[in-house]
């Protein structure tokens, strides 16, 4: 993705990440800095895996999207078996990571001993999945204990069970904690800036690169099943219409990074909201207008200001009325009205939690409603209304094969 350089996706990743719950920023970078530095000097492990497990232990936690996940439970380490979020994060990233074989350790992180040693990975795998279950525990307690010394962590693993625990991965963290090079940047809050050096060695194809991406924001639209289909659609009709409108193809890309971006921000916003029943009123609809800003600040720096503004100016409208800033038509870009008019077809073309999908008749005449309110580009909605069935169809398909992985996903966790 030559728009977006992978360092500042990875950066993009971590940013989401840690807006989830503020007690849990940094625990999945904690977490992947250990396990980074447990494989480096393995020679079980050759350098491009080491980085495939230490992304895959950063992501560890991305089934905690989920709407059913308490958060107070894993952050004081309630072990129940199983453990849903482990089990849904592994079904998640097995169909959208692009490292699927290495999913596995993220299901087993909760799991008993027995668990891992009775599962279908191989050894080495195994051995990681119990590493992966000590760095994640010794993390918590962290949190739960903020002014843990190394003894203080030394002795709690010494309590960790072994019928739970993996003596040897118990072992390794033990060892880990004793060397400097890993303890005093863990210490000094020192450690995001060293596994982003790290990771970013990593060679990915373009193809790996927008899979990578693509796993984060599916995981933001899959946390409601009213959701879960918004972002392909709107990013399916962002880039049609793009091409429809005569983008050349570096507005085309940065039209499509910003689409695809766009929602970071209700990573923020809790289900209640997301799943509201009805039209949200003054503080939930404050908060449901917050995920602008939060977008805003995950994104800023990390991407071109051009792609930055495609991605929050998606609420604004031309005769001023809209949000975050209530910019008027001169202030707005073709490809910032155009992912306006995809948003919308795309929530009118979806079911949510206080409607059906609308036909294709309805969503056109809405479209024309808000374009003679002054709030759409007639340009942008005209062409879309020429090319209705082109873009009809194309939203059909992308929202059938999102759904269908959402369906696939689902089955797959609940059957575990």
């Amino acid at each position: 993705m030559e728009q977006l350089s992978f360092e500042h996706m990875l950066d993009i990743i971590i940013q989401t990440l840690n807006r989830l719950d503020v007690r849990l920023t940094g625990h999945g970078e904690r977490v992947a800095f250990g396990m980074l530095h447990l494989l480096e000097q393995d020679p079980r492990f050759p350098y491009e895996e080491v980085c495939k497990i230490t992304l895959t232990s950063l992501l560890h936690d991305i089934g905690s999207f989920q709407h059913t996940t308490n958060i107070e439970d894993l952050l004081w380490l309630e072990q129940a078996d199983g453990f849903s979020h482990a089990r849904y994060g592994y079904a998640f990233l097995k169909h959208f990571s692009p490292f699927p074989g290495y999913a596995p350790i993220v299901r087993f992180h909760h799991s008993t001993r027995q668990q891992i040693q009775d599962s279908m990975l191989d050894v080495r795998l195994q051995w990681v999945a119990g590493c992966l279950q000590v760095l994640d525990s010794v993390d918590l307690y962290r949190i739960n204990h903020p002014r843990s010394t190394a003894s203080a962590l030394q002795d709690f693993l010494k309590q960790l069970s072994p019928a739970r625990y993996d003596p040897m991965a118990v072992e390794a963290v033990s060892q880990l904690l004793e060397r400097p090079d890993y303890f005093q940047p863990l210490l000094q809050g020192q450690y995001h800036d060293a596994l982003l050096h790290h990771l970013c060695q990593m060679v990915l194809t373009p193809r790996e690169q927008e899979a990578l991406l693509q796993t984060l924001v599916s995981s933001i639209d899959f946390r409601s099943h009213y959701t879960a289909l918004h972002c392909a659609i709107m990013v399916h009709a962002s880039d049609l219409l793009a091409s429809l409108c005569g983008l050349d193809a570096s507005a085309c890309q940065s039209l499509h990074i910003g689409a695809m971006l766009h929602d970071l921000g209700k990573i923020s916003i809790p289900t209640s909201i997301l799943e509201s029943s009805g039209k949200l009123h003054g503080k939930d609809w404050d908060i449901m207008r917050s995920h602008v800003t939060v977008t805003e600040e995950i994104l800023t720096g990390r991407v071109s200001d051009e792609v930055l503004q495609i991605a929050i100016r998606h609420h604004e409208t031309l005769d001023g009325k809209g949000y975050p800033r209530g910019l008027t038509a001169e202030q707005l870009t073709l490809p910032q009205r155009i992912v306006a008019v995809a948003d919308i077809v795309s929530a009118l073309s979806e079911e949510r939690s206080y409607k059906a999908a609308f036909p294709l008749n309805e969503v056109l005449r809405i479209l024309d409603d808000l374009c003679c309110q002054g709030k759409l580009c007639p340009f942008v909605v005209g062409i879309l209304k020429r090319e209705r069935w082109l873009v009809y169809d194309a939203i059909r398909r992308a929202s059938a094969e999102a759904s269908a992985r959402y369906e696939q996903i689902y089955a797959e966790y609940f059957a575990l």
